[in-house]
């Protein structure tokens, strides 16, 4: 089943065979010979090493032909964050701070091992096990699962690269609005979380100027999230990241998991009835 179409790659879908929560498995095909997801997962694994998780294709293959390649991914559900965001009934208070928390993990561990990721946007955030499996429980850590790295920069091989602007999230209105030419490259995947996390909140995109006049509509923590990602140009990013996840996990107390776990049995049990469709 073709799912996702542009001018570099298509997207496929494996019919199920067995179980009904997860399609079998995705795959990328490039008319470009050059396997750079499958790259970058490799060194990913190789980096971070025990930190490589779920949030990543901890099964994939490559296939190498003389006009292209195809990469696929085992055990990678075919629902992404854009199908949570076109039913504002699912975007609770709890479902923002999981993604919001999942993203920063996801982006930390990305920058621990030198990589930019450089076009994060709803439709390359796969949702996990969490969150489509109604049947699933807190043991199953992930939300959310990253696997295209088509625009990624490993800046350990690549040092030098200073402009931001060759990738996707730069050359969007928000990107151009909130990066300049002097940026790191690591700013521009912190513009992406910002704009992911102002995409679940008030279904727009972030603006320069325009964050300000909602603080009375955002809750004290994400607005604190949006003055330090956007003003965190020339810090390190991954004790960045990983301050601001910290700080969101002093939420999820008991009460705030009870009400996340009658919000996610509902947003299982739908993607459950589509799976059956």
């Amino acid at each position: 089943m073709e799912y996702w179409n542009n001018e570099e790659y298509k997207m496929f879908f494996a019919i199920p065979t067995g179980g009904i929560f997860q399609w079998d498995a995705k795959g990328f095909v490039y008319s470009q010979p050059v396997p750079w997801d499958f790259y970058i997962t490799l060194e990913l694994q190789k980096r971070l090493n025990s930190d490589f998780d779920q949030s990543f294709s901890e099964n994939c293959s490559c296939y190498l032909y003389q006009d292209g390649c195809a990469i696929v991914h085992k055990d990678t559900n075919c629902f992404t964050l854009t199908d949570i965001l076109r039913d504002r009934k699912f975007i609770t208070k709890e479902i923002i701070f999981l993604v919001v928390h999942d993203l920063l993990h996801v982006v930390e561990r990305l920058h621990k091992a030198e990589i930019v990721h450089g076009d994060l946007r709803p439709e390359v955030l796969f949702l996990g096990d969490r969150i489509c499996d109604a049947f699933s429980n807190e043991e199953v850590p992930n939300a959310l699962k990253v696997v295209d790295f088509s625009h990624s920069l490993d800046l350990r091989v690549m040092p030098r690269v200073s402009l931001p602007y060759n990738f996707p999230t730069a050359q969007t209105p928000h990107g151009q609005q909130l990066l300049a030419e002097s940026s790191h490259p690591y700013q521009v995947d912190l513009v992406g979380i910002a704009d992911i996390v102002h995409l679940m909140l008030f279904g727009d995109h972030i603006q320069r100027g325009v964050l300000g006049k909602k603080r009375h509509l955002t809750s004290f923590t994400l607005y604190k999230l949006f003055e330090r990602i956007l003003n965190a140009d020339g810090k390190s990013t991954v004790p960045l990241l990983s301050e601001l996840r910290g700080e969101i996990s002093e939420m999820f107390d008991n009460s705030f998991k009870e009400r996340l776990l009658l919000t996610l049995a509902a947003v299982g049990e739908t993607f459950l009835l589509v799976n059956f469709q």
